[in-house]
């Protein structure tokens, strides 16, 4: 009987094996076209989009050792309609193979669509009803055409949407530039600010190379889902401070030594920021605190003592303040738009006063004060204590 049984449960084993085997069938995937990347340009003369793909090629060529090799990964495909939609279904007017878009990573929006009257609008729409789209798909401005950024290349990388995948992915652990998903960009748009913010894809000629690069580098800020302004490369690193959810680092050079005017270079890590909105006899003011750590990645003849070391803490935590306050009078005066974040934290911490102002907050925003205070912790100098090469005057002592 105990064989019996053993005999009987093998048997069920083996069946569904076999009915896996069939559900997969090699046919069935050569129906299928995998979509890695898509890019959506608008054409402004007659209102009609365009919409490049970037699938994965089921006939990549292979080397030697029977791996696929680089450069030949995907293919790229345009298609023109009225609305979104229509220009994705009418890829099927000129293939055989069903869109499949369970596999991308990376959507682009041109310059022209995010500037156009609608702006973003129809293309959040389409992406957010789209059910085989993931909401973590990364979102990018593209500075040129979507369908350009598509076309261009990355080395090492046979499909330019992993390699942009990969750009985000690093910068969501470690990076300057704020990573924005589907996701995080719906949810941005809709906080009382109106205001939301992606990265700024670019290709730019390199002075080393005659092939040209892909940069992200900058952040584009969208006002009720329209384009108003690129910030600068300084500007975009800056704002990372103040998003909720993000974490990363920023670069300091030169950072001078008072000693001998040596340059050093330190790496600023964000640990945490808090928004603390008050609420006085004359209005709302705003406290903003920041928190990190600070490593030194070059320095020179520089003795690393606890006054020195001080020293250096104060004048990094002036840095980033001067930078950071840039980039909140930017907001305010210049853009009148406040992706920042401040209206969101009135409304948390003051609900119901935040409605009395909700209608005049264009008008009040650009007058809100705030103050910032940072707190830097040069928590590594390097393992090297000493200076590897003293100067003359440390030598003859």
């Amino acid at each position: 009987m105990k064989y019996k049984s053993m005999l009987f449960y093998i048997l069920i084993f083996i069946f569904s094996i076999s009915l896996y085997g069939c559900s997969t069938d090699k046919s069935e995937l050569n129906e299928i076209s995998l979509v890695v990347g898509m890019g959506i340009d608008k054409i402004s003369s007659d209102n009609s989009f365009v919409v490049t793909l970037e699938i994965i090629n089921p006939n990549g060529t292979k080397d030697d050792n029977n791996a696929l090799k680089k450069g030949n990964n995907s293919i790229i495909q345009t298609s023109t309609g009225n609305s979104i939609f229509d220009a994705v279904q009418n890829f099927s007017k000129n293939s055989s193979t069903l869109l499949d878009f369970s596999h991308a990573k990376v959507i682009i929006l041109s310059k022209e669509l995010c500037e156009s009257e609608s702006g973003v609008s129809e293309a959040m729409d389409y992406l957010n009803r789209n059910r085989q789209m993931r909401s973590t798909n990364w979102i990018l401005v593209s500075n040129k055409s979507a369908k350009e950024i598509l076309k261009s290349k990355i080395p090492n990388e046979g499909a330019i949407s992993n390699g942009i995948n990969t750009m985000m992915s690093l910068f969501e652990r470690n990076g300057p530039i704020v990573p924005m998903t589907i996701n995080s960009f719906i949810i941005e748009s809709k906080k009382e600010s109106n205001s939301s913010f992606a990265p700024v894809i670019d290709i730019e000629k390199s002075k080393d190379s005659t092939a040209p690069r892909i940069t992200v580098e900058k952040m584009a800020i969208l006002k009720n889902n329209r384009l108003i302004a690129i910030l600068t490369s300084e500007e975009s690193k800056n704002l990372f401070w103040m998003a909720d959810y993000t974490k990363g680092h920023t670069d300091i050079f030169p950072l001078k030594s008072a000693k001998n005017n040596t340059n050093i270079t330190t790496r600023v890590f964000k640990q945490s920021t808090q928004i603390i909105p008050h609420l006085t006899e004359e209005g709302f003011n705003m406290e903003i605190r920041c928190k990190g750590s600070a490593f030194i990645e070059q320095a020179g003849n520089i003795d690393m003592s606890p006054e020195n070391i001080s020293r250096f803490e104060y004048d990094i935590e002036s840095v980033l303040k001067g930078e950071l306050n840039k980039l909140i009078t930017k907001s305010q005066k210049n853009l009148d738009t406040d992706f920042v974040g401040f209206s969101t934290k009135i409304y948390s911490n003051y609900p119901k006063e935040w409605l009395n102002i909700k209608k005049d907050w264009d008008k009040i925003f650009p007058n809100i004060k705030y103050k910032i205070s940072f707190e830097i912790k040069l928590t590594n100098i390097g393992i090297i204590k000493d200076p590897v090469v003293r100067n003359e005057e440390e030598t003859s002592k």
